[in-house]
């Protein structure tokens, strides 16, 4: 029997380890900026979790939250089963930070509901009104989750439960069920219908999920009557098909309904055109997004001297800040760059606020930067810039005062937004407004006397009413205010039953105002004098939104919506324009026949059960069929399960809620089959079991392989402490293969056993959301033993080899990058991770390794990017690393030649022979991708590789038009080149590969299907084929 041959093909294994041990890791971070000390409250049906020591926005979102689960039980007819857990944030930079969600929470994200505990995580970013939607929202997905999936994910791992409600038809009964109907949303849609660019059913994605799906469920309710709502769901939860189940309730498939609908929009629309203008009547367009093919070019300021225009724009993919020529709108530079970097992280897209100095030199933008908001004073010729950071949750929406030496803008601090005004000579921040209200908008007069702006107090003109009153107040409706800079006096301009928005000062007549208003059911611009009532001066069929003027008044630049974008455009002399009339929309007209429960969602009325006690309410009246009676029995509450549902679950007193300090305690998340493929073994797999807390900040990992004893078995435990700055991982592991070896002389079998045991502690500090350094300490213990069968499948050890390491290992990471469908398309990335073996363990080994990966990414255009990479390694020491050139990641088929002859090895040498030892093959690592060779066509202590890609996709490459690219199929050209070699007197020639490949994003995973030819002395070689998987890198 030749053991040792076996013996080879048993050492792959530690190519896995290895592999695990020394991966060079990416990734962007989420950053704990600050420690939060949570409490909860309980209502009947959810418990919130908060942090300081104000229970105020946490009563309100219980009390909302009741209200909300009435509204939602009554139409999908279903009430929960199972307490929902909200989470709430008192700023967007705090909401960033949680740990209930995996991923980065990006500017423009509201809220979101998962579904491992089907908990709900929002921030409170200063509007009442916003919030209680985003609430209400959220809760529709809650109460959804608990319906369809048991309120967990565990339902759809296992497959019992197959049914996926499609985006159109879950987001857009989430919106059409949190506000019904509103004028942006009409806006959205009007425009849809009059440009004919109606999509179908299955067409709808993105922000059209969202507005499209609304509308197609409040085209259900009115047609067939909102009952059809919750017949729809129970039948698409029966047929376990979004589809069928509307087939099944409707009688129609989505075509059918797609032809429905859009009857009903043009109905609903048409008559409104006319006697209205498109925007390019009344104003010139100065940015054109159809051919930028971008959506956003909003947030316009022009300069005082009415050369230049500020605007906020995606043009480029990111948001981004360019300035433009104001006569023809041709870009004059891009002033900032947003979303790579820590001061300009995010450029506050839902709020944005551009403002210019007098001199019309400098900007002033508020941006996410790091830890908290900051405002920047930006030189727009040298870039050159000024940052203000205050203690404050938020900032918003700037403006520079006309003297030049004052900042005003909107800021929260726990749960409050305010008018505040920084003086930068004094370097004196003054909160002019404090109170309850939702405040936004501010825009200084001609002599920086007064201010004015919007808010939501209505009567409460001076803000004296306690907090707890916002809970009855009507936030819905906003107005306009003015405040006294030296009295502080507020006084209110506007007093309608509709809404204004972004006004701003006449510079030449004194006392003069311009904003917008969807008075009559479009977001027009208006006049305001003192002395008479505000005249329109526009009569558009979409609206007009975020004014600005030059300081003559002769150009008033606004931003508006038509044809599916947002665009930047200038109207000349507003004050000279003539009063036009506003006839209501359709919507406007129609709004009596509103259901009386969805018109509470505007007009915000407190419950019965929420007035100190609870009262009792029988939800069990809003259930319509006998089989859920079950589910309206009463629910404990996570802090006391056996407690009382009417005397204890709601924990009111007559002072209001009872707060609970927060305790950790954890849950199961998931139990799930992981699998996963390696370069050498092909597919792994384990079940796996992840448990955490209620906020994320605990995770426990748990997973086995077991099979016979725990000698031959793998498993794994992992904790993970997320409550600080540095997040903290342990983790223990055993790793185990049993390998037949093959049979002796008297036939008897034998069998190799390869096992690693591993410890490690690791920890990892973010600095900033793109980089961290990392760093850990492992021990290792390693063995290989040989078993003789004795008798029939009875064997006993005969041989048996085992040493034992410690290695502490750190790393600086740094990731800016953006994906796309298959990996990164455009920014920058780069791991330098040192290991060190200081001699520590059984086998003294002896080796210092460093290591470099460098990675560039140009974005091309929309869909295609050119990629770069550079890594280089080296190890010294007397025990220094090995590096193994050649091959590609997860090679799971394909042919490979050894000097131009083909054959089946994926492997140059044999891993385990007279220059690799077993520590050797333990401590090296494979450098990867060398497309055209194999794995270890060049070994030694010392590599280098480049790798050029150009990525676009494969339709693309066949001239198939844009409007038919398919984003899951991707195709690249690649050429790689590299070497490896021990002393400087040893270098090698490189070896080098380029071809062409595709790839199919098939849900889980990412197929890629390589043509490679290698170039050698004669020219290069015949092409080979190669399947691989995993992403680009």
């Amino acid at each position: 029997m030749d053991v040792i041959l076996h013996m080879r093909k048993i050492i792959f294994i530690l190519f896995l380890i290895a592999e695990g041990l020394f991966a060079q890791s990416f990734g962007q971070n989420k950053v704990q900026y600050k420690e939060f000390d949570w409490s909860l409250i309980s209502s009947p049906n959810f418990d919130v979790y908060f942090y300081g020591e104000d229970t105020q926005l946490a009563e309100f979102t219980a009390e909302v939250s009741e209200e909300a689960h009435e509204q939602i039980s009554k139409h999908l007819r279903w009430t929960l089963k199972k307490r929902v857990s909200i989470i709430v944030y008192y700023s967007h930079n705090d909401f960033q930070q949680t740990n209930v969600i995996w991923q980065y929470m990006r500017e423009g994200i509201g809220g979101v509901t998962e579904l491992f505990k089907n908990r709900v995580v929002l921030p409170f970013e200063g509007d009442y009104e916003q919030f209680r939607h985003v609430i209400h929202h959220e809760l529709v997905h809650a109460i959804l989750n608990d319906m369809i999936y048991d309120g967990n994910i565990q339902s759809v791992i296992t497959g019992r439960v197959k049914l996926r409600i499609p985006l159109w038809a879950n987001e857009g009964l989430a919106e059409y069920l949190s506000m019904n109907w509103d004028t942006k949303a009409d806006m959205t849609l009007r425009d849809l219908s009059i440009n004919e660019r109606m999509p179908t059913v299955i067409e709808l994605e993105s922000y059209m999920a969202y507005k499209g799906g609304q509308s197609i469920w409040r085209f259900i309710a009115e047609k067939y009557g909102r009952e059809k709502i919750g017949e729809i769901i129970t039948a698409m939860k029966m047929t376990q098909n979004a589809e069928k189940g509307i087939e099944r309730a409707l009688g129609m498939d989505y075509e059918d309904l797609t032809k429905q609908w859009h009857k009903y929009l043009k109905k609903e629309y048409w008559p409104d055109v006319v006697g209205r203008d498109e925007i390019e009547d009344i104003a010139k367009r100065l940015t054109d997004h159809k051919k930028e093919k971008n959506y956003y070019n909003i947030s316009p300021a022009v300069s005082p001297d009415g050369s230049k225009i500020a605007v906020l724009s995606d043009r480029s993919g990111y948001f981004d800040i360019y300035v433009l020529d104001a006569i023809d709108g041709k870009e004059i530079r891009r002033l900032v760059k947003g979303n790579r970097s820590v001061d300009f992280e995010e450029l506050k897209l839902l709020q944005p606020g551009i403002s210019w100095s007098p001199d019309s030199k400098r900007i002033v933008i508020a941006a996410k930067a790091g830890k908290s908001d900051a405002l920047y004073l930006i030189n727009v010729k040298t870039r050159k810039k000024e940052k203000f950071t205050f203690n404050l949750d938020g900032i918003f929406t700037a403006a520079w005062s006309p003297d030049g030496n004052q900042l005003a803008f909107i800021g929260t601090k726990d749960g409050a937004s305010d008018v505040y005004v920084y003086n930068i000579d004094e370097e004196k921040l003054t909160a002019l407004t404090s109170d309850i209200y939702s405040d936004s908008e501010p825009s200084w007069n001609y002599d920086g006397s007064v201010l004015v702006f919007v808010s939501d107090r209505n009567g409460d003109i001076a803000g004296l009413q306690p907090p707890e009153v916002i809970i009855e107040h009507d936030f819905s409706q906003k107005d306009i205010y003015t405040i006294d800079l030296s009295s502080g006096n507020i006084s209110r301009i506007t007093d309608t039953d509709h809404n204004e928005d972004y006004p701003i000062w006449s510079h030449t007549e004194k006392n003069t105002l311009f904003y917008v208003s969807d008075d009559g059911g479009v977001w027009n611009i208006y006049r305001y004098k003192p002395d008479s009532d505000p005249v329109a001066l526009t009569n558009i069929l979409t609206g007009a939104f975020q004014l600005s003027l030059t300081e003559n008044d002769d150009y008033l630049v606004f931003a508006g919506y038509a044809d599916m974008g947002w665009d930047v455009y200038s109207m000349s002399h507003p004050l000279e324009k003539d009063a036009m009339e506003v006839p209501p929309t359709r919507y406007i007209m129609n709004q009596d026949n509103v259901s009386e429960d969805l018109i509470d969602l505007r007009r915000h009325k407190r419950s019965q059960w929420s007035t100190g006690r609870s009262t009792g309410k029988d939800y069990q009246g809003w259930v319509f069929a006998r089989e859920y009676d079950h589910f309206n029995q009463p629910m404990e509450t996570p802090e006391d399960a056996s407690a009382d549902f009417v005397k204890d679950t709601t924990d009111l007193t007559d002072e209001g809620y009872v707060s609970k300090a927060y305790k950790t305690r954890f849950t199961l998340d998931l139990v799930n089959g992981y699998a996963s493929f390696n370069n050498v073994f092909g597919a792994q797999g384990m079940t796996m079991f992840a448990f955490s807390d209620i906020l994320g900040d605990h995770q426990i990992y748990f997973g086995t392989e077991m099979v016979i004893d725990l000698k031959r078995s793998d498993y794994f435990f992992s904790y993970a402490y997320l409550t600080r700055p540095t997040d903290y991982y342990f983790s223990i592991s055993h790793i185990a293969n049993e390998y037949f070896l093959g049979y002796d002389m008297n036939g008897y079998q034998h069998r190799g056993l390869l096992r690693n045991f591993s410890l490690m502690s690791y920890l990892s500090r973010p600095f900033s959301r793109f980089m961290r350094v990392e760093g850990g300490l492992s021990y290792h213990y390693f063995s290989f033993s040989e078993w003789q069968e004795v008798n029939y499948y009875e064997f006993e050890e005969v041989s048996n080899e085992d040493f034992s390491v410690v290695l502490p290992v750190t790393s600086w990471v740094y990731d800016n990058t953006v994906y796309g469908y298959t990996g990164p398309i455009d920014g920058f990335r780069q791991n330098t991770t040192l290991v060190v073996s200081p001699g520590w363990g059984s086998k003294k080994m002896d080796f210092k390794t460093l290591k470099m990966d460098f990675r560039k990414y140009y974005k091309i255009g929309r869909y295609s990017s050119l990629a770069g990479r550079l890594t280089l390694g080296t190890s010294r020491g007397a025990n220094k690393q090995k590096f193994y050139l050649g091959g590609l990641q997860n090679w799971i088929y394909g042919t490979g030649e050894t000097d131009g002859v083909k054959d089946n090895s994926h492997f140059r040498n044999n891993l385990l022979d007279g220059e690799n030892d077993l520590e050797d093959v333990f401590f090296s690592e494979f450098v990867v991708p060398v497309r055209g060779r194999r794995y270890m066509e060049q070994v030694g202590s010392n590599v280098a590789l480049a790798n050029f890609e150009f990525r676009f996709p494969f339709l693309l490459a066949l001239g198939v038009p844009e409007k038919f690219m398919i984003s899951n199929l991707g195709s690249h050209l690649f050429f790689d080149i590299g070497t490896a070699w021990d002393k400087g007197s040893e270098f090698k020639e490189s070896i080098a590969g380029f071809g062409w490949g595709m790839k199919i994003n098939m849900g889980y995973f990412l197929l890629r299907i390589d043509s490679a030819w290698d170039i050698n002395e004669s020219g290069y070689s015949k092409p080979q084929y190669y399947f691989s998987l995993g992403t680009d890198w």
